[in-house]
C-alpha cells in the first residue's frame, strides 16, 4: 500500500486518509483504524506513542475494534 501508516495500538496498516479518528501525541499525529483502538490510546498514551516514526505505531496487541 502506498502512504500507509501503521496504528499504533493494533499494528493495522491504514491511508491517513482511511482512519476513522486521529490524535496528536508529542507532536506526532497517529491515526486509528477503529474508535475501540482510539480509546485505548487516549486512555494510555504513553503505552503505544513511542513507535518509531514514519510508522504511525508499534506492535500491535493482536486484536482491534
Amino acid at each position: 500500500m502506498a502512504d500507509t501508516v501503521k496504528g499504533p495500538v493494533c499494528g493495522m496498516e491504514l491511508r491517513p486518509e482511511d482512519a476513522v479518528a486521529s490524535e496528536v501525541h508529542e507532536g506526532r499525529t497517529f491515526y486509528f483504524c477503529s474508535h475501540g483502538c482510539h480509546r485505548a490510546f487516549v486512555s494510555d498514551p504513553h503505552r503505544y506513542g513511542h513507535a518509531k516514526e514514519g510508522h504511525g505505531g508499534q506492535e500491535g496487541h493482536g486484536t482491534h475494534h
